[in-house]
């Protein structure tokens, strides 16, 4: 038996983009991947008889895991320029979202979408969705294998524990594009989607580091940008501190002790970067081995080669939209467990409504 708790995920329609699928850069996902994939989910058949229960879906979020407290600083903020000169703009992003819980584990759903943009010129790829189910006992072999499934790169991540598995396979994937992306593409502007910062569950030093080393070598410049920051300078969110200057422009936040410790690595400068008139801000994080001009001109790039929505890049805008998950793909991920798997869906009791009734609001613990 498949137990699902019914709740609404977004059905509007994508925004149509004449997008042309063809020339996706030799991307194919490795093949160890998908037998992985596949492997995990062998074991739905073992135990089906003694009835599986899934539960609710949920989203994973992405934030930055740690906070910062500075002290005053003099920030200055650089002016920015839009520069014409044409350079293709690569960004590539990965969702992932727990279809549900079994009596061994859970079964996790990703997805990993990318964008080119050659003179506001669009291509996307997507890859996936795949479904991984995940238990305590063939964790440390599921995450094993990952890590061998590409000749090219090895994405060593370590089986994590039962809280952040669905983090470990969504970074697998999302690490795999990244590095290729810095390997094929040449004098590229690549955007991520997160910090450059190195030490957590999804960012091990040794990979982070492999990405940025091959960014280099290929004369990419690589600009991640944050969605959400819990930087904070004399108390207050540090991403306020543009809020007086006329954009585009960005401010550095010089002077960064590396959080907890010395557990965390910043492997990038961090800079607060408001790139449009009426946007919000951004936490942007730029390779700190890049001098500051040449940081400085690849922010001036993206300007003059990308579309920008509420001061966010297009393209990776795109790549985030392209890689979530919408509720038709939930149905047809739920049809396959059922057709292709013999589990059985049922409703979950939500727990909160039976013992609070309509006092019971939040999400179902």
């Amino acid at each position: 038996m498949l137990l699902i708790e019914q709740q609404q995920y977004p059905i509007g329609s994508v925004p149509k983009y004449n997008f042309s699928l063809s020339r996706n850069g030799g991307f194919g996902v490795p093949q160890g991947f998908v037998e992985t994939c596949l492997c995990s989910l062998n074991g739905l058949y073992d135990s089906r008889k003694r009835g599986e229960v899934v539960g609710k879906p949920d989203l994973l979020t992405k934030e930055d895991a740690f906070d910062f407290s500075l002290e005053a600083l003099s920030l200055e903020a650089i002016p920015l320029h839009a520069v014409k000169e044409e350079v293709t703009v690569v960004a590539v992003d990965v969702s992932s979202m727990r279809v549900g819980e079994t009596e061994q584990g859970i079964i996790i759903a990703v997805r990993g979408a990318i964008v080119w943009n050659n003179r506001c010129s669009y291509r996307f790829l997507r890859l996936g969705p795949f479904l991984f189910h995940v238990t305590e006992e063939n964790k440390s072999h599921v995450f094993s294998a990952l890590s061998k499934c590409d000749e090219k790169f090895s994405v060593r991540i370590p089986a994590p524990d039962s809280f952040h598995l669905q983090t470990g396979i969504a970074t697998v994937l999302e690490r795999w594009l990244q590095l290729n992306l810095c390997m094929t593409n040449s004098g590229s502007l690549i955007l991520l989607d997160g910090s450059l910062t190195s030490g957590t569950v999804d960012a091990p030093e040794e990979v982070v580091g492999m990405l940025l080393r091959t960014a280099r070598e290929r004369e990419n410049s690589v600009l991640a940008f944050s969605k959400f920051s819990r930087l904070r300078l004399n108390g207050r969110p540090a991403i306020d501190v543009v809020n007086k200057s006329t954009p585009p422009c960005m401010v550095k936040i010089a002077g960064l002790s590396e959080p907890h410790g010395g557990a965390l690595t910043l492997m990038g400068d961090v800079y607060v970067a408001r790139l449009s008139e009426n946007a919000v801000s951004f936490r942007l994080d730029i390779d700190k081995q890049l001098p500051q001009q040449q940081a400085v001109n690849a922010v001036e790039k993206l300007l003059g080669n990308d579309l920008f929505y509420q001061g966010y890049p297009e393209t990776l805008r795109l790549a985030h939209i392209y890689s979530t998950f919408t509720a038709n793909e939930v149905v047809g991920m739920q049809h396959y467990l059922t057709r292709e798997r013999g589990v059985t869906l049922l409703s979950r009791p939500n727990l909160r409504r039976i013992l609070f009734g309509p006092f019971g609001k939040g999400p179902e613990g």
